[in-house]
């Protein structure tokens, strides 16, 4: 064959899909057309357009701001544009805001990363044969590395 489906509700997004073939559109945010695809079942209601949609109307309708602001938007577009320049760095971007609304000074988060061989913990995901993949950061230069072991 040229694919399979698979459905799993207890692993990443549910379903697991393996093709071979071109076939077009998969879903809004998948990453390729061929190989392993993870798409979400429901895009519309997993992506939050849904509750989003319904808040908005309903803060409309009791005079009230909705949960989520275009200032909200404004910060997640920072952080994004953030990711961008660390990804085209290869380091830690600063997240660079003109507009901070938090009470000031805002106490600095700082939560002590769990360490391979030295080097922080990004993210560690089980493949589909088994194998870890770990992404990595030395928090020296802030190199970013990507590493696949045994599970």
């Amino acid at each position: 064959t040229e694919g399979t489906i698979w459905l799993n509700h207890f692993l990443r997004t549910g379903m697991e899909m393996f093709t071979a073939a071109r076939g077009g559109y998969v879903a809004e945010k998948a990453e390729t057309e061929t190989g392993w695809l993870f798409p979400v079942g429901d895009e519309v209601h997993e992506l939050g357009y849904v509750h989003m949609f319904r808040d908005m109307f309903k803060a409309m309708d009791e005079g009230r701001a909705p949960e989520e602001t275009f200032y909200d938007g404004y910060v997640v577009n920072a952080v994004m544009d953030a990711c961008y320049r660390s990804a085209e760095s290869k380091q830690w971007e600063p997240v660079q805001l003109d507009d901070w609304r938090a009470p000031a000074p805002t106490p600095r988060i700082h939560v002590a990363p769990t360490l391979v061989d030295g080097m922080a913990l990004v993210k560690e995901e089980k493949m589909p044969d088994g194998r870890l993949k770990r992404i990595l950061c030395d928090q020296e230069t802030g190199e970013i590395v990507e590493r696949v072991v045994e599970g």
